[in-house]
């Protein structure tokens, strides 16, 4: 595979992931204002914002106003928008290794999103186009499942969608549980349950745990189930996976720089116990398997996608 389809197949999948995750925690966000004080509410908002931007102003937040900056302005990276045109612009450089489903899906999305204001969508439920964004994306990820080949290429699409995924959960957990630390101000009993709807896990954590909502025990579901796709331990296990399937014809010292780091993150998460981070280390952990999965991805670049003539000569 030529290193720039690999290059666009990757960024493709970690933009949808972002917009993905910034759809679900607005729709959440806005269904669940409604269930708080303005005081509780506006606490909520600065771990929102935190969570997706890194901003961490503790100024008072206005709903309207953020909820555009998070999802329509374009001058914001990681808004909805940029991400879904970034995985746009992606897709269209690489619409040979795509199924027409794929790019039709795609497309359709962002042009049904582009010309969205946010006076058109709040006079009614603004959750709503969230909601109905969530579920073009699904349906966009099922189509990737079942129309393209599960090849070389499928698993660069693996590899960007889980390293993206690993380190927004790192960022909203950690900023749930630091805040935790804080008796005042930190997360109550509704924003724990918020955080499950955040990362799609209210049922699956019920199943498994009962409606008992317990930080311990959400921090054990959420960083070492190993069943739930959207746990920190699901999404290494999916980049380890992928890493031993792209690239096989490179040369084997380049792949054993990318596969000992994989194995390291994957050994952190699998040896990790709830127990000893709940007494004030999950914040450290988490850092830390955001500095694996940004070592991962340095080191796949120089590997498989950046690396000069002379590295092959």
């Amino acid at each position: 595979m030529l290193s720039r389809v690999a290059d666009s197949l990757y960024w493709m999948a970690r933009y949808i992931e972002r917009a993905e995750h910034t759809a679900r925690v607005l729709a959440v966000k806005l269904e669940s204002m409604v269930e708080q004080t303005p005081e509780d509410a506006n606490a909520s908002w600065a771990r929102v914002i935190e969570a997706l931007t890194g901003d961490t102003k503790p100024a008072p937040h206005d709903a309207f106003a953020t909820t555009r900056r998070l999802a329509f302005d374009r001058e914001n990276d990681g808004a909805l928008i940029t991400s879904l045109a970034l995985a746009r612009d992606n897709a269209r450089q690489v619409r040979e290794a795509l199924s027409n489903e794929v790019w039709e899906y795609l497309n359709r999305l962002y042009l049904r999103l582009s010309p969205v204001t946010m006076d058109s969508i709040w006079v009614h439920s603004p959750a709503r186009l969230f909601r109905e964004a969530l579920e073009e994306m699904h349906a966009l990820e099922g189509v990737t499942y079942s129309t393209l080949s599960h090849g070389e290429g499928w698993y660069f699409l693996e590899l960007g969608r889980h390293i993206e995924r690993v380190q927004l959960m790192g960022r909203l957990l950690d900023v749930h549980f630091r805040a935790a630390q804080d008796g005042t101000t930190g997360p109550k009993y509704f924003d724990w349950l918020v955080l499950l709807k955040f990362c799609s896990a209210w049922e699956p954590y019920t199943k498994r745990y009962t409606a008992s909502i317990r930080p311990q025990k959400i921090a054990e579901f959420l960083l070492f189930d190993t069943e739930f796709p959207h746990s920190i331990c699901f999404s290494v296990d999916r980049v380890t996976e992928a890493l031993a399937r792209v690239a096989p014809g490179a040369p084997p010292a380049r792949r054993a720089a990318v596969e000992r780091l994989a194995g390291r993150l994957k050994a952190a998460v699998d040896f990790g116990q709830v127990d000893d981070l709940m007494s004030g280390g999950v914040a450290g952990f988490l850092a830390d398997i955001t500095r694996q999965c940004e070592k991962i991805h340095e080191t796949l670049y120089a590997s498989y996608i950046t690396y000069g003539a002379e590295t092959v000569l």
